[in-house]
């Protein structure tokens, strides 16, 4: 008799593992479909302004608006460059802090300094970009990049991160 359960636990603990299966695809398919929903809306929302302005406004820098010509490579570049930079630097400052705080972390700082990088991950992110905006920035402008494009400004590869007037805000900044 004892055999007879088990068996029986066996098959329904097998048909719940399919269920659980099948459910858990459904979602993964449901979420491929949202993504390729929001994707073809995107598109469709997109075509007037490709109908006016070309396919070119992907792979040109102009931004001519008396002329009508504009172009977004730039801010393409712009958005990809710092968001490489962003992963550069943040990827192994959150391996990092992990790591230490999992590994290395003293017993009675483990809670405050855990609490605290929870802390930092509740601000959302514009409030960052406000203060770079307005604290940082100006400092950046008026100390740090007088003396970077005077000193890196010519150089091959990199130096284009350096050019221009010390505004405070570019690529380098962010």
């Amino acid at each position: 008799m004892e055999k007879f359960n088990n068996n029986q636990q066996l098959q329904r603990q097998l048909l719940v593992d399919n269920l659980f299966r099948l459910l858990t695809r459904s979602f993964a398919f449901l979420v491929l479909a949202l993504l390729v929903g929001i994707l073809i809306s995107l598109v469709i929302g997109a075509m007037p302004s490709i109908k006016a302005f070309g396919w070119s406004f992907f792979f040109t820098s102009d931004w001519d608006p008396v002329s009508a010509k504009f172009g977004a490579v730039v801010p393409i570049f712009g958005t990809l460059a710092t968001s490489f930079i962003a992963l550069l630097i943040g990827v192994p400052v959150s391996f990092g802090v992990a790591l230490f705080l999992t590994e290395l972390c003293p017993v009675w700082l483990k809670r405050p300094l855990g609490i605290a990088v929870e802390l930092l991950a509740g601000i959302p992110s514009i409030i960052y970009g406000m203060w770079g905006l307005f604290v940082f920035a100006p400092l950046f402008a008026d100390h740090v990049q007088p003396m970077l494009i005077d000193n890196l400004g010519e150089l091959p590869l990199i130096g284009f991160l350096f050019q221009g007037a010390p505004m405070g805000i570019g690529i380098f900044t962010a």
